[in-house]
């Protein structure tokens, strides 16, 4: 049922939101809940690699996870390659930092995140956590670009390559952005 959203989204997208150009952006912070993070996570991301309609993103995270069989903290990482959406349904125009825009991608890669099963024993069995699950990525991300800043949110499905309790099938992220 989810992925039926994400394809339905993704069409009306390209009508709303198609742009010829984008903004650069430098570093970002923010805060992403669940997703390629057990509970939730703070992260600090980074752009390079840009292209003419794309560019990848490298993002890590820092959280905690703490249920009353198993508490740890988290580490969490992504590596994602966006794409602008429908470049070709807009007048080309620069982008001008006075204007307020908003810009689609499409962003697809890997991620995951790390936990430290070890130090469970007292709490109860660990057997059925993994230590590292990656997860495959896809998803939208929605830059609202501001004089001075980047305000970012992406919409993620991201299913485990490895079964784990512990891992969502969906997560959303939110954060600030500088050029």
């Amino acid at each position: 049922m989810l992925p039926r959203y994400f394809i339905i989204l993704f069409f009306f997208s390209q009508y709303a939101a198609a742009q010829p150009y984008y903004t650069r952006v430098r570093g970002a912070f923010g805060v992403e809940l669940y997703g390629i993070t057990p509970k939730g996570a703070v992260t600090a991301e980074a752009a390079f690699g840009y292209l003419k309609r794309s560019f990848w993103n490298a993002q890590a995270g820092l959280g905690a996870i703490n249920r009353k069989e198993f508490r740890s903290p988290t580490l969490s990482a992504a590596l994602t390659h966006c794409f602008i959406l429908n470049p070709y349904k807009r007048n080309s125009c620069i982008p001008q930092p006075g204007n307020y825009l908003i810009e689609s991608y499409f962003e697809a890669g890997l991620g995951g995140f790390l936990v430290d099963r070890y130090d469970n024993g007292i709490y109860g069995r660990t057997d059925n956590q993994r230590l590292l699950t990656p997860s495959g990525l896809a998803g939208f991300r929605f830059n609202f670009v501001t004089r001075r800043w980047i305000y970012i949110l992406k919409l993620r499905y991201t299913p485990p390559l490895l079964p784990n309790n512990l891992a969502s099938h969906a997560g959303v992220g939110v954060g600030v952005g500088w050029r």
